[in-house]
């Protein structure tokens, strides 16, 4: 009989098995998510001005709710994500920087 202790452990070391008999489908899961999570990404920040704009909002209010919201995504990233590797941690800080431009043009700095 296992514990609560073994019991997630066999599983953990079941999975890791499996995705390493199985390396191209990994390769093909984790870019396909990066892609997903790109586009998604990329269809909301040409989207969303437009939108924003037509309820009412100015083109600089536009700008710093968009950096406050990359800014506020690459912070909370970077705090979160430090131990689950350098590829999430790169898109938190790009997030973040990304966050900084647009507040950067937000108050005519740029």
């Amino acid at each position: 009989m296992t514990d609560s202790f073994r019991a997630p452990k066999l599983a953990r070391k079941q999975r890791v098995k499996w995705w390493s008999q199985h390396i191209p489908l990994a390769y093909v899961t984790v870019i396909g998510l990066f892609v997903l999570i790109y586009l998604s990404v990329a269809f909301i920040e040409l989207r969303l001005p437009r939108w924003l704009i037509s309820v009412g909002v100015s083109p600089s209010g536009v700008n710093l709710l968009l950096g406050t919201v990359w800014c506020g995504l690459g912070i909370w990233g970077v705090r979160a994500r430090k131990d689950l590797g350098a590829g999430w941690l790169l898109i938190s800080v790009l997030c973040l920087m990304g966050g900084l431009l647009t507040l950067a043009k937000a108050f005519a700095f740029i």
